[in-house]
């Protein structure tokens, strides 16, 4: 693993893995692009939150898949303590910022 970078376990529905998937390969940024589209998703997440918008963490049912994620550490750290702060899971955490991002999409 590079420096800089840490592991995050994620356990997401499979369908919006796969669209994330699917978004990162219709980028054409090549290797690396799945994380970039995971890092967009997470940030603007939390700008949302520290632009005190309104977001809904939706409970989320059927059949999940375990994603591991390199992130950069300070994004980690900034995702870990928003989720803290607002005593959520980091799954419920993972599924909006994806949910959001796919909405945009």
């Amino acid at each position: 693993m590079s420096p800089g970078l840490c592991k995050l376990g994620l356990v997401l529905p499979a369908a919006d893995h796969a669209r994330m998937t699917l978004l990162a390969q219709r980028s054409g940024q090549g290797r690396g692009a799945l994380q970039m589209i995971y890092e967009a998703a997470f940030e603007a997440l939390l700008a949302a939150l520290a632009a005190g918008d309104a977001v809904l963490f939706p409970a989320v049912r059927g059949p999940k898949i375990r994603v591991t994620l390199r992130l950069p550490i300070d994004l980690c750290l900034r995702i870990r303590a928003a989720a803290a702060r607002l005593t959520l899971k980091l799954t419920d955490f993972a599924c909006a910022a994806v949910g959001r991002a796919l909405e945009g999409a």
